[in-house]
């Protein structure tokens, strides 16, 4: 009898926190100011554009941003009038995205992004000639270095775990692969993003590739490229306004 009672008490209280909610909830939507959050929302939302697939290629898409009208509403009742400055947003992913094709090969990044990648085959001179801007670079175990301006790529195979677990410790992971002649299957075992570049740049492409740069590429720099070479294409990348970014937030579908 108490066993029953006790379920009693039990189902009348979370039959009260479901009745208390559905009323808060009416009076919540019955709200002027949270109506006008809602009729208005479209006009501040940027929608998601689903990643591109090609055969065995896939370039990214780009997150959107929806409009959160519950907390837009509690963020902006004081002001007591719809201001789109107090609006709170949520990401909304692409239908189709990057994490759920992980078996697709990344050969671009989203145009509107307006920007490229520059990867470079490890060479100090270079590194440091560019050492001002946004790069990344293939490095194995005897050339990582923990402390670095540049985004290190796991360039390994028979040591690819060591070094992974050391780029995690001490950098962002950044879960990606360059693919190459010998490193696709373990990349694909250890789940990363599989990317190929859009070109390569030495000493023998780059007067062709010059006019060729697109925002979204990916230009492997050969190591021994020379300064002068290398300087031709940054002149093109920047008369062109792209930004340099590393590898891996130019494939991510984060808009920023």
């Amino acid at each position: 009898m108490k066993y029953l009672k006790s379920l009693g008490i039990i189902a009348i209280v979370l039959f009260s926190f479901y009745y208390t909610e559905k009323i808060a909830n009416f009076v919540l939507i019955s709200n002027k100011l949270y109506q006008e959050i809602d009729k208005n929302k479209e006009n501040y939302e940027i929608k998601s554009i689903s990643a591109n697939i090609e055969g065995k290629f896939i370039t990214p898409g780009l997150e959107g941003l929806s409009v959160n009208v519950k907390d837009s509403y509690y963020n902006m009742k004081d002001v007591e009038v719809f201001n789109s400055y107090y609006l709170i947003y949520e990401s909304a992913r692409p239908v189709i995205s990057l994490e759920q094709n992980k078996d697709k090969i990344i050969n671009k990044g989203n145009k509107e992004k307006n920007s490229v990648a520059l990867v470079i085959e490890y060479d100090k001179n270079i590194i440091e000639y560019l050492k001002n801007y946004n790069i990344s670079v293939l490095v194995n175990l005897d050339n990582y270095q923990k402390e670095s301006l540049y985004e290190p790529i796991n360039n390994e195979v028979k040591d690819f775990k060591t070094l992974d677990n050391l780029i995690n410790k001490y950098n962002h992971k950044n879960n990606i692969c360059l693919l190459n002649s010998y490193n696709e299957q373990i990349c694909r075992d250890n789940q990363k993003y599989l990317v190929t570049p859009t070109h390569t740049l030495d000493d023998n492409t780059y007067l062709s590739l010059k006019d060729k740069i697109d925002s979204g590429d990916i230009i492997l720099i050969k190591k021994g490229t020379s300064l002068k070479s290398i300087e031709t294409i940054l002149k093109s990348i920047l008369y062109k306004d792209y930004q340099i970014n590393y590898l891996s937030k130019h494939i991510s579908e984060e808009r920023t």
